[in-house]
């Protein structure tokens, strides 16, 4: 009887992984763009991590400041529009709403405060996502895994 327990927990186990691997989304890779190009909002379905030091050298290169204040975050779009945060890439927690906009508008609109219009395209093989607020100041996001 212990035996038929045993096997019974084995084939429950392989069932859920196998379920698990099959319910999971793959991001789809987004190409590399140009400001103005037309995007698809399944580009941004995926987890971004801020990258502060590309941020730094684009604002840099474009005439800002460096925006050295841009602290680590990881940023989760989810296919049902739910924008999420977290600190250190394990705990999210819901931010607010993310959606596409015309042909390259993100619009990130918090729970609390006025939303972000940003222009986005992506770079280096859709791994790179360029955000351009109303004041040409950039903040990158790179692929998180």
């Amino acid at each position: 009887m212990n035996k038929n327990y045993s096997l019974a927990l084995v084939y429950l186990t392989i069932v859920l992984l196998v379920s698990a691997c099959a319910a999971t989304t793959i991001p789809v890779k987004a190409p590399d763009t140009q400001p103005g190009d037309q995007l698809k909002a399944e580009y941004l379905v995926a987890n971004w991590c801020t990258n502060r030091d590309l941020t730094g050298k684009t604002n840099r290169d474009a005439g800002h400041s460096a925006l050295t204040n841009v602290s680590p975050l990881y940023w989760k779009f989810k296919q049902d529009g739910e924008w999420q945060v977290s600190q250190s890439g394990w705990v999210f927690e819901s931010h607010g709403e993310w959606k596409l906009e015309d042909l390259n508008t993100l619009l990130l609109e918090k729970s609390k405060g006025k939303p972000l219009s940003y222009q986005a395209n992506f770079k280096n093989g859709g791994a790179d996502l360029f955000l351009e607020d109303e004041d040409g100041k950039f903040l990158i996001l790179s692929t998180c895994e």
